[in-house]
């Protein structure tokens, strides 16, 4: 009996990694349109596609507020930024 628990044991723990790594695979080929809340040219919104990992990023420390079903930066994206300081 102790076999089929290390071997139960050592094929949940595969089946766990490899559905780890296809979430992070997921969410690495998922992008978003994140629309400019400043910019709008010929009634047209101008919009940046950023990936998952950005849009954390960008919602946790710079700023993007969602407005019914779009998603809106508050800061200006084609400015080059670098290190942020905390905001805490």
């Amino acid at each position: 009996m102790k076999i089929f628990n290390s071997m139960f044991e050592k094929i949940l723990a595969i089946a766990f990694f490899v559905i780890a790594l296809a979430f992070l695979v997921v969410g690495n080929l998922r992008s978003f349109q994140v629309y400019d809340a400043d910019t709008e040219e010929f009634g047209l919104e101008s919009f940046d596609k950023i990936n998952e990992r950005s849009l954390v990023i960008d919602a946790t420390f710079t700023g993007t507020i969602r407005k019914g079903n779009k998603l809106y930066s508050t800061y200006d994206r084609t400015e080059k930024i670098g290190k942020q300081p905390c905001p805490t």
